[in-house]
């Protein structure tokens, strides 16, 4: 298998989060050749205050530029994978900064990528993903998550696959995408062309990549046994959501030339957080 696997992961604040997920690195059977980890405004992870570092890997801090209207994910991870190639890798493990990965997350990740001319997955590049299940807030912040028993705690998403360990399965609605566990081997990284830096906040970045990704001619696969482990994060309030709604619909349209059509937005609109015109237009952000 590949040796060179690269953990990549964007913060800003909530430290026990990322602490935790160094934790689970570091009981994990393959451990990161690099952890790189982008700071989104964070003065104290900028400035190497927090002990992420380890002699069992080399770890990589860097800021993005960042202002404050919202976080820049995709320009975060863009750069991550930068840096993490420019380190050597050839596997790259992107994680949410609040998702501890499992004890085999990385080691089936990096298997996916070794044997996938053996896995049945059509030519072109592919997106490797696995489940995040969701934990119940911690029961001691002091001491942490036990963990050994993260599967035994959290509970899984209602349709989240379930595969066994080590099983491939393509997934069709490439369109669902989600950022917070997934792998790609660099090259394939590079030739989609990364994350469109034109999206700053979460929302539809995610399923512009998922497009480019199809245009590509790759696919989005799950992997068994690489499942991670998302520690609960306070939601976006209903005008944050509404702000980056109409902002990224505008991104999606100077981009594709069409409305966006997406569950997050379906959601938005029946909970009446954003509208559509009598076109099914999303209005375009206020001017500043």
């Amino acid at each position: 298998m590949p040796d060179t696997v690269a953990v990549l992961t964007m913060s800003r604040g909530h430290h026990d989060y990322l602490l935790a997920q160094v934790d689970g690195l570091s009981v994990g059977t393959t451990p990161p050749a690099v952890h790189v980890v982008i700071s989104m405004g964070d003065r104290d992870l900028t400035r190497g205050r927090l002990p992420l570092g380890t002699d069992r890997w080399q770890t990589v801090v860097k800021p993005v530029q960042t202002d404050r209207r919202a976080l820049p994910y995709a320009a975060a991870r863009n750069l991550a994978a930068e840096l993490a190639v420019d380190a050597g890798a050839d596997v790259l493990v992107f994680l949410h900064s609040s998702v501890i990965p499992g004890p085999r997350t990385l080691e089936r990740y990096a298997r996916a990528v070794a044997e996938r001319d053996t896995s049945g997955i059509p030519d072109g590049p592919v997106v490797w993903c696995s489940p995040v299940l969701r934990l119940p807030p911690v029961a001691n912040p002091a001491v942490g998550y036990p963990l050994q028993k993260l599967d035994e705690l959290s509970r899984r998403a209602p349709g989240a696959p379930r595969l066994a360990p080590g099983e491939i399965r393509v997934e069709e609605r490439s369109h669902l995408f989600s950022p917070g566990s997934f792998a790609m081997s660099a090259d394939d990284y590079a030739e989609v062309g990364g994350f469109c830096a034109d999206y700053a906040g979460p929302g539809l970045e995610t399923a512009d990549f998922a497009r480019v990704l199809d245009r590509a001619g790759g696919s989005l696969a799950w992997v068994g046994g690489a499942e991670a482990y998302r520690q609960p994060t306070e939601p976006l309030t209903p005008e944050e959501e509404a702000r980056y709604a109409r902002r990224h619909a505008a991104t999606w349209r100077e981009r594709w030339d069409e409305e966006p059509d997406h569950p997050w937005l379906t959601r938005l609109v029946a909970e009446g957080i954003i509208q559509r015109d009598g076109s099914g237009r999303i209005p375009d952000p206020p001017r500043r």
